[in-house]
């Protein structure tokens, strides 16, 4: 599919390439793609560019399998002596004299013309000893008449197996001029195809580099073209992802062959499996660079088409692909995009309370308020200049870091039931931005936020969290993925008394405050604290009810999925990675593999600590990492902790977190306490009904968790938070607070039962 004429671009250099013979390429006298694949991809100009490769280089009998395979004629002769002598020749080479190698090798060349001498003399000089490539034609004869091939003849070291050293020798590729002649008049009608295109056109080879292209490709990418030498730009550590396939990397070079997870491989890979058959087809958006009349490299959104075809030459499959400037289009199909997911959202919410309607609008860019100065009788829209506000999972921001109101506009109708109801939604949505201020204090009441959201106040606090931490922009998560993830999380939750959705809320909130105020941040970055956000949102997916030690000796599926390891916090891992897997809800999905590999150990190690049964082992470890280290100043904390104390701070975090309701406002930690008594009592009444032993704490007969609350105090609730103070002395306000929830127990100790 190469072009000879000359109103096309000539093929751009790029970097990109190795010498064949001395990388184990695939072709003889070619500058081939590093990446290249199968022997017989290889385009016609691929094979017919003379390209030095030095009299210094090398042929062993390890590439002759691939000079075999060539849809060419190979040739490896040495003119050095009076005498010329084969070594030896390809498939199709000798086919074409009709010899087998043995009877080609045993040939007397000895009897010669003049002008064959003539001839071998002029290769031996500028071939053997000036080192320079040759092309010219010869011909021999066949029984169905004379052949013409158009050869290039290029010096090589050949190495035979065994020998020590290398003999100077020639390769000598070629083919039949009729086939060139064919190649020619189908390159014409090609070339005549992509000049008359309007469209940027351009052909690749199935490995995905640039064979040809029109000039409104050359038009479209300037001197950019170089670009679409990978079919959609990829970068090194993208295409290592293709080269890689199926390779065995030793462990040693992992780092430097690590394969970075990106759209554009994605859609290189989807592509390919598309392009199963001839005549198949795929269509993709993606972002690629263009440098523009100003000198600016921008990203615009291209329209990639790609249609399979065969190389009329070798019959090798090649790639054509138009490109289309779908930038202001995705724009459109962005804010229609937004448009739907607002009225689906409204349509399946508004058989809530409109509250909570109302506040998921507000978390997507919709705003019911009060415009200042607004004349009587106005009522507020949701009309915004959305390319200034609205940028995905984001709102704007406040100089104080809140998410504020989109602008809103103000129109004038007659006052009535609407304008009321109006004004009932900005007072709703008033207490859901009260509460979301709030999860920034230990003070925040999380049964406020469950009813200011009509009871889902996971998906709403999560979403206002990634959106505080800048989570969503920095680490290009998708925005409506999360979502969709949110609310199957959410929905997974059962109405467990004391294990539900609030709780996991209450928790997320507890995380999140130690984050902002409590101190870690000096030991955690942005990575982790994503890790630490989605593990709380995630540490208690359909809980049941019971505790480990329930599910063991009832032998649940759980138990024994887990081998009686961690059976609940197993399955809450286990079963959200599988929602998050899913198409719709993989909000991780741009981000790098190596990455998600490394988020997921960190959420898995924060979910497993959860488990009490790891309590004083966690508790342990910052007595000894951390506590120790602080207090001895000549073994103090790196600037740069290791992997290892990040991955313990944030265990001790979210341990602190899932008993956060410990340092609450009193009103809400009794209420707490409540909810957890009810549900060991509800595991004891099962217990009951199937002949166990009861669990401590958990026989409605007998004194429950809100008679014990002392001893759980002293014995588990004070070593760890007084170990954690002490780490970080900015949580110390939390110590304060359980004692005075430590201080009501206490009195209740001394009153008559």
């Amino acid at each position: 599919a190469a072009s000879s004429s000359s109103s096309l671009p000539p093929l751009p250099q790029t970097d990109r390439t190795v010498r064949v013979l001395h990388g184990g390429g695939t072709g003889a006298g070619s500058a081939q793609p590093a990446s290249s694949e199968a022997p017989g991809t290889m385009s016609r100009r691929q094979m017919l560019e003379p390209q030095k490769i030095g009299r210094d280089e090398v042929v062993t009998d390890e590439f002759l399998l691939s000079l075999d395979a060539l849809p060419v004629c190979a040739q490896i002769i040495t003119y050095g002596a009076s005498t010329p002598r084969t070594f030896w020749a390809n498939r199709l080479f000798l086919s074409l004299v009709g010899l087998t190698l043995e009877e080609l090798l045993a040939q007397d060349l000895s009897t010669h013309t003049d002008v064959e001498k003539s001839e071998w003399e002029h290769r031996f000089h500028a071939t053997q000893q000036l080192g320079e490539v040759l092309v010219e034609r010869s011909s021999f004869s066949r029984a169905t008449g004379p052949v013409q091939l158009e050869n290039v003849v290029q010096p090589i070291l050949f190495k035979p197996a065994g020998a020590t050293a290398g003999v100077s020798a020639c390769l000598i590729t070629g083919w039949p001029v009729s086939s060139v002649d064919i190649q020619d008049a189908s390159t014409k009608y090609m070339t005549s195809l992509l000049e008359c295109s309007p469209y940027p056109l351009c052909f690749f080879t199935f490995d995905g580099h640039l064979i040809t292209c029109n000039p409104a490709a050359v038009a479209v990418f300037g001197k950019t073209i170089w670009l679409q030498s990978d079919i959609f730009g990829m970068e090194e550590r993208e295409r290592r992802g293709i080269q890689d396939a199926g390779a065995e990397v030793p462990a040693e070079a992992f780092n430097d062959r690590f394969v970075e997870r990106t759209e554009r491989l994605g859609a290189y890979e989807e592509m390919m499996d598309a392009l199963s058959e001839e005549g198949a087809t795929y269509e993709v958006d993606l972002p690629i660079k263009r440098l523009i009349d100003t000198g600016e490299m921008v990203v615009w959104y291209c329209r990639v088409w790609a249609q399979r075809h065969k190389d009329p030459f070798t019959g090798s499959p090649i790639i054509m692909i138009s490109h289309q400037d779908v930038t202001n289009l995705r724009k459109v199909e962005g804010e229609l995009g937004r448009m739907q997911m607002l009225e689906t959202t409204e349509k399946e919410l508004m058989k809530h309370d409109q509250d909570v309607a109302g506040s998921l609008l507000v978390l997507l860019g919709e705003e019911w308020g009060v415009a200042n100065n607004a004349p009587p009788g106005a009522v507020m829209g949701n009309i915004q200049d959305d390319s200034a506000a609205w940028a995905p999972g984001r709102m704007p921001m406040s100089q104080g870091g809140r998410a504020e109101a989109a602008p809103v506009v103000a129109t004038t109708r007659p006052a009535g039931p609407d304008v009321e109801e109006d004004a009932a939604k900005s007072n709703q949505l008033h207490g859901l931005r009260e509460c979301l201020d709030a999860a920034d204090s230990w003070k925040f009441n999380v049964f406020d936020l469950e009813s200011e959201t009509d009871g889902l106040p996971l998906q709403v606090l999560a979403w206002h969290l990634f959106v505080k931490h800048d989570l969503i922009k920095e680490f290009n998560l998708d925005h409506v993925k999360l979502v969709s993830f949110l609310r199957h999380i959410e929905s997974g939750h059962l109405e467990n008394p004391y294990h539900n959705s609030t709780h996991v809320a209450d928790v997320l909130q507890s995380f999140h405050w130690l984050v902002l105020q409590g101190g870690i941040r000096q030991y955690v970055g942005q990575f982790e604290v994503l890790a630490g956000i989605i593990a709380a949102i995630i540490h208690d997916f359909e809980h049941k009810g019971f505790n480990n030690d329930f599910l063991i000796k009832t032998q649940d599926e759980w138990a024994l999925d887990s081998n009686d390891r961690s059976p609940n916090e197993n399955h809450h891992l286990s079963s959200a990675f599988r929602i998050l897997r899913h198409q719709d809800c993989n909000f991780l999905h741009r981000m790098p593999h190596a990455q998600q590999m490394q988020l997921r150990k960190l959420i898995i190690e924060m979910v497993l600590a959860t488990d009490m049964a790891e309590h004083m082992a966690i508790v342990s470890r910052l007595k000894n990492d951390i506590q120790k280290r602080l207090e001895n100043p000549d073994d103090g904390i790196p600037d740069e902790p290791g992997d290892a104390l990040k991955s313990l701070v944030l265990q001790g975090a979210i341990k602190m977190a899932d008993v956060g309701h410990l340092y609450a406002q009193h009103d809400v930690h009794l209420a707490w306490s409540e909810r957890l008594e009810e549900e060991l009592w509800l595991q004891g009444d099962v217990e009951k009904q199937l002949a166990m032993k009861i669990s401590f704490l958990m026989d409605r007969d007998s004194p429950g968790v809100t008679k014990s609350q002392p001893g759980f105090f002293d014995f588990v609730v004070r070593p760890l938070f007084d170990t954690w103070c002490s780490c970080f002395p900015e949580s110390s306000v939390l110590v304060d607070r359980i004692e005075s929830n430590y201080q009501h127990w206490k009195s209740k100790e001394s009153l008559p039962s």
